[in-house]
């Protein structure tokens, strides 16, 4: 029988106990804080206070000051651009019906990789690398070399080394071509010429398959009027016309 009583009024202390717990936490209580940066002397026009309990906020003053009411519970935030979020919460801590507090703010660490901007180049710097498009030069099979060198006629010819070099050739010279084409997309998107992505640009290129004799020697006006024209047939395939 004692220890039934023991029991029971350890029950009663302990609900008593959490019952006064969620009452004080429900009390509303009030907090005039400061934030401040401890590296600069600023101020934070954009400070912003939540309740992120009650999902309510307010701004601060320019000088970091803030008042805000809220129940004794609540999760609060402290938020300024550019700097780490700081939480706070008064729920553990004894009541009390105002509470002074300063904030120390740390600034956000941000990474991001480097990124590098060159400007866009004219169209007559664009028209003399459009002129000077050439394909690497490459050992090739000739008559003259067949007789000559018959062995050396045949390694350049069947050898995967040298395959392999003339493959390479290829491939860097359409990226010169493909290199001077973006270039030539991105001034006419800068002007308003075609409305394209950049994340296009290489699908673009594909459709448009460029003759390279066209790319070296066509105008400026040409070039503008073939890839307008490709553009517009290439957005209506797009968009499923």
């Amino acid at each position: 029988m004692r220890i039934l009583l023991l029991s029971l009024f350890s029950f009663f202390v302990v609900s008593y106990s959490y019952s006064q717990s969620l009452t004080v936490n429900d009390s509303i209580i009030t907090v005039k804080g400061r934030a401040i940066d401890t590296n600069a002397t600023i101020g934070f026009y954009n400070i912003m206070v939540v309740n992120k309990t009650a999902g309510k906020g307010i701004f601060g003053d320019y000088t970091g000051n803030f008042e805000i009411s809220v129940k004794k519970g609540d999760l609060i935030a402290v938020s300024v651009v550019g700097y780490q979020t700081v939480y706070f919460s008064f729920k553990d801590h004894a009541y009390k019906p105002v509470y002074d507090i300063t904030i120390y703010l740390k600034l956000r660490e941000v990474s991001s990789d480097v990124v590098e901007v060159t400007p866009l180049k004219t169209l007559e710097e664009l028209q003399e690398e459009r002129a000077s498009i050439a394909k690497r030069e490459v050992p090739k099979v000739t008559v003259e070399n067949a007789f000559t060198s018959p062995i050396t006629a045949l390694y350049v010819a069947f050898s995967k080394r040298e395959k392999t070099k003339r493959l390479v050739a290829d491939m860097e010279y359409q990226d010169q071509q493909d290199d001077i084409v973006r270039e030539i997309l991105r001034i006419y998107v800068h002007n308003d010429i075609i409305n394209l992505n950049e994340d296009d640009f290489t699908e673009f290129i594909n459709f448009l398959n460029l003759n390279d004799e066209f790319l070296r020697t066509a105008t400026d006006y040409e070039l503008i009027t073939y890839i307008k024209a490709k553009y517009e047939h290439f957005i209506r395939i797009k968009e499923g016309y």
